[in-house]
């Protein structure tokens, strides 16, 4: 058996697997240059350190990100054996959040998995990509991840809570527990995914009135998708969208008082109601 943890060549990182759904439908209706800048956004970084990522002989000093990008195969790391621990975790999360706003954006919806092992990357990311981490991943993806989501394997949430490497510098658990409160939901069967309509409410520009431009844009996409004549596997995405979208809203319209509300308030409110999607289809599990 390989012993990837005293293997040099290995580093374990996050890994995250996408499949942009839809891709040859891409391909046939936007030009080149539209897909290279899409595809553009999975190589977002944010890290909360404005220090360039450099590497000593023995550990990288922070985390840094890689992105394989091979047509619609998308192959995500964030190295996580660092000399300064900056909170990978929480900062991935919040970078495959954007992802995912910012495909919403452009009218598309991806799917993916997030897993933690080893990877094979090269000190410079010169490559080639492989290892157990990557794998899983891939696995997880296509055999769990069935709705359009970014779901996290159960091994990441416990190697966070284990391991302190994992968290920001002067975090204490609590701290990193809330946050990724804020970024992760739980469904029925026990799967974390990324939460990336309730979270995004704080991570768009211009906060209430961004975020309904932003669930206007989430339900032209799925009205669209339930109004095509799609196979019936394809037709229970948009319905699980659909499921997902209006608890959201109308967990936000519930938890809205009257009383209390402005003018503007008041109309924003009324806007929200509008992003209700009529039941329509046959209802799944949300």
């Amino acid at each position: 058996m390989t012993d990837f943890a005293n293997d040099p060549d290995y580093e374990d990182c996050l890994v995250t697997f996408f499949d942009v759904l839809g891709y040859r439908n891409l391909l046939n209706t936007r030009s080149g240059a539209e897909i290279r800048q899409l595809l553009s956004t999975f190589r977002r970084v944010s890290d909360g350190d404005a220090t360039r990522p450099i590497r000593s002989d023995e550990m990288r000093m922070i985390s840094e990100v890689h992105a394989e990008i091979v047509s619609d195969a998308i192959v995500r790391t964030r190295t996580i054996e660092t000399q300064y621990p900056t909170g990978p975790l929480v900062w991935e999360l919040i970078d495959l959040l954007h992802i995912q706003i910012e495909c919403v954006s452009s009218g598309i919806m991806v799917r993916g998995a997030m897993t933690i092992g080893p990877m094979h990357l090269g000190i410079g990311f010169d490559g080639p990509v492989f290892g157990p981490g990557l794998v899983q991943a891939f696995f997880m993806e296509e055999r769990e991840v069935i709705f359009p989501r970014i779901a996290v394997h159960e091994d990441v949430i416990e190697r966070h809570r284990e391991d302190s490497s994992l968290w920001r510098e002067g975090h204490s658990y609590e701290d990193e527990q809330r946050h990724l409160a804020s970024l992760l939901c739980l469904d029925d069967s026990g799967l974390h995914f990324i939460d990336y309509l309730r979270a995004s409410l704080g991570e768009i520009d211009d906060e209430f009135s961004g975020w309904i431009e932003f669930l206007s844009r989430h339900k032209t996409l799925i009205e669209t998708g339930l109004a095509e004549e799609n196979a019936a596997n394809v037709r229970r995405k948009y319905v699980w969208l659909k499921n997902y979208h209006n608890k959201v809203v109308n967990e936000k319209l519930d938890r809205a008082e009257p009383e209390a509300l402005s003018a503007a308030e008041e109309l924003a409110l009324q806007a929200l109601r509008e992003l209700r999607i009529p039941e329509r289809a046959s209802v799944v599990d949300s």
